[in-house]
């Protein structure tokens, strides 16, 4: 991805960041803001309410002061506790939705005098006083209010939810157009060039004689290739007769693939296929490039699979340790004994081997699978060996080397 996009990418991110956090902060702090304004404005009303219970019951102390004041305290979802008290009788009427918001009476007596105390959570809660008109004595209302609950903030954080996934649904569609807009560049440049001429007029403008192409025959298919000026004819990745990758681009890619492994601590396997068949039959080569399209129809990884002269073939098995590779070799000799391959049932003979943790050199692979097939052909063909190396013989080997 381009770096300048990648820079632009997280800004964004980081604005959007900024935005939604201060918008969250916004919305918690006005609902806060609105939410006081309305437990203040009703204080004055539940003064009064009381001071009118309080003369149509008989009394702070009477039962039916109690049952009603209870019912209006449970009108009220934001009360969290009402106390009513004055500095000659006490506590004379308290309703809590718990104990804990009371931190002092620790337990309510007749005898005690004084002002309570509460235990008032800064932030989302709020306590508010009202002095309660009586002819007798001063009375106090105390009323502790919850002014950001759940009920508040589930509205703005299930906004911000909603704000999140369109952030992310339209940054999927930029990265999506972006990369469409930076694979046609790539092709533009990787397609065809406009050749500039010299004009009619110029000694140079005499066109240059066209390459003749170069056709190359294979067993039942013919392909054509351009030959480059002054250089050897173009060849393809591939072999045209059994659409394997050429024999000499074994070697190259056997080491890579034995480097990934020894750096990542795999295994690998190749395995050696041969024909069960002197190659003298007029129909081998058809069998040949047959089998070699079993080969393809069997392993996915197609780059990965070799010519080895007319009758060979050589598959690299990354990530498989000699026993999974006999297992899988051993299924497509089955294929192939179960098919008619041109009019009549072919065998293939296999040897497996594996770097079994070993650091080797390809050349040393490829010698130990073909000792491998060279046993199965001995011993009667249409049969998968594996070979193993020992592992002490094989130190002993270093060390002679190495001394």
């Amino acid at each position: 991805m381009d770096r300048r996009f990648a820079w632009i990418f997280l800004l964004a991110s980081g604005v959007f960041f900024v935005f939604i956090v201060g918008l969250t902060g916004y919305r918690i702090e006005d609902a806060r803001r609105k939410n006081r304004a309305a437990v203040e404005e009703s204080m004055p009303a539940l003064a009064e309410k009381a001071a009118s219970l309080r003369d149509s019951t008989g009394g702070f102390d009477s039962p039916q002061f109690k049952a009603d004041m209870r019912a209006v305290f449970d009108g009220e979802p934001r009360l969290l506790l009402l106390s009513i008290h004055s500095a000659d009788e006490g506590m004379m009427y308290l309703v809590a939705r718990s104990r804990a918001y009371l931190k002092d009476p620790v337990a309510i007596t007749p005898e005690w005098r004084g002002t309570p105390r509460y235990q008032v959570n800064q932030g989302y809660e709020v306590l508010l006083t009202r002095d309660i008109a009586d002819p007798q004595s001063s009375a106090t209302l105390d009323g502790l209010y919850l002014i950001m609950g759940r009920e508040d903030l589930y509205p703005v954080v299930r906004d911000d939810l909603y704000l999140f996934l369109a952030f992310l649904l339209v940054c999927g569609v930029i990265i999506l157009i972006f990369m469409t807009i930076q694979e046609d560049q790539k092709a533009q440049r990787n397609g065809p060039r406009t050749v500039l001429t010299p004009s009619a007029g110029s000694a140079a403008a005499a066109p240059a004689p066209a390459e003749p192409p170069v056709f190359t025959a294979g067993y039942g298919a013919t392909t054509t290739t351009t030959a480059p000026p002054g250089g050897e004819p173009a060849r393809a990745l591939t072999s045209p007769r059994t659409g394997l990758s050429w024999s000499d681009h074994l070697e190259p890619r056997l080491k890579t693939e034995l480097e990934r492994a020894a750096s990542s601590d795999q295994d690998i396997a190749i395995a050696k296929v041969r024909i069960d068949e002197p190659f003298a039959d007029a129909k081998l080569p058809l069998v040949h490039a047959e089998i070699a399209q079993m080969l393809r129809d069997a392993f996915p990884l197609r780059d990965l699979l070799f010519e080895s002269g007319n009758d060979s073939y050589v598959v690299v098995l990354p990530d498989l340790d000699v026993d999974a590779a006999v297992r899988q070799i051993e299924e497509f000799r089955k294929r192939v004994a179960a098919a008619a391959v041109q009019g009549k049932s072919r065998t293939v003979s296999a040897g497996v081997t594996s770097r079994g943790g070993r650091l080797i050199a390809g050349d040393v692979l490829r010698d130990e699978a073909e000792i491998a097939v060279a046993k199965a052909s001995r011993e009667g063909g249409n049969q998968v060996i594996g070979f193993r190396a020992d592992p002490a013989r094989f130190r002993d080997s270093l060390n002679e080397t190495v001394s």
